[in-house]
């Protein structure tokens, strides 16, 4: 079972991969990095739905992230 799902996600494997990658540049570049971030591959394979897990961070680093997304929010 599993190797079937694996063929039928490869496309969105490869898709949420991309996507996370652009997360830790976009992270990267405003100076926040989130230790735990990945794809949680173990239900992706249990279940075929990907799933991109920020993760567990210590407070001020989320204050970061929060400084940065309403830095971007601003009209």
């Amino acid at each position: 079972m599993s190797k079937m799902i694996d063929k039928i996600t490869a496309e969105d494997r490869r898709i949420a991969a991309d996507i996370l990658d652009d997360l830790q540049a976009v992270l990267h570049a405003a100076d926040v990095k989130l230790p735990s971030l990945g794809i949680d591959w173990r239900s992706a394979k249990a279940t075929g739905v990907i799933l991109i897990d920020l993760g567990a961070a210590r407070p001020e680093i989320i204050e970061r992230l929060v400084v940065v997304l309403r830095r971007c929010m601003r009209p």
